[in-house]
């Protein structure tokens, strides 16, 4: 069984992360509350069980965990069912194997919103700190680049075109 993909801001950055639902449903199951102490080490040493962390970046991550883990916690709480995203399929390849989504430059952004207001899936969001940035890359329909478009000061890119003729249709 393939484990689930979801994508965190860590730090301000996009970090995909295999086998997240399946951590915090194993941990939900085991009744870990938010307040536990171990929560953090558990949550790390979930994570690196399918995912690299880098050692500068162990507060961040755990910081970004125990948040996803709050929410997930709390939907569970609530009676709300909680359903890993899958992201289908693209030409018989798994999307996430894929690499055409945005990437948004820091330094041209004026955080305007367009490329949110624009794009009909929910691939942008705002974070914490009111700053756009790609939160769901997988959802981005391949192929399309019409936030580009709209982006006044072209801080959106794309890989080229061309990358997409190494997918042939698989039968």
């Amino acid at each position: 069984m393939a484990l689930s993909y979801r994508m965190l801001n860590i730090a301000g950055a996009p970090a995909g992360l295999l086998g997240l639902e399946e951590l915090f449903q194993e941990l939900f199951d085991q009744d870990i509350r938010l307040e536990d102490a171990s929560l953090d080490s558990r949550l790390l040493e979930g994570v690196r069980k399918h995912n690299y962390v880098p050692k500068s970046a162990i507060t961040h991550y755990q910081q970004a965990l125990r948040a996803a883990y709050g929410d997930y916690y709390r939907q569970k709480q609530g009676g709300k069912a909680v359903v890993a995203r899958a992201y289908g399929t693209w030409r018989g390849y798994p999307r996430e194997h894929i690499p055409w989504f945005p990437t948004i430059s820091e330094a041209l952004c004026t955080q305007c919103g367009a490329c949110k207001d624009v794009c009909a899936r929910p691939v942008f969001d705002w974070d914490e700190n009111g700053k756009i940035w790609v939160a769901e890359p997988f959802l981005c329909l391949v192929g399309c680049c019409f936030c580009k478009s709209v982006c006044e000061p072209k801080a959106l890119f794309f890989p080229g075109q061309e990358l997409l003729k190494n997918y042939p249709e698989k039968m």
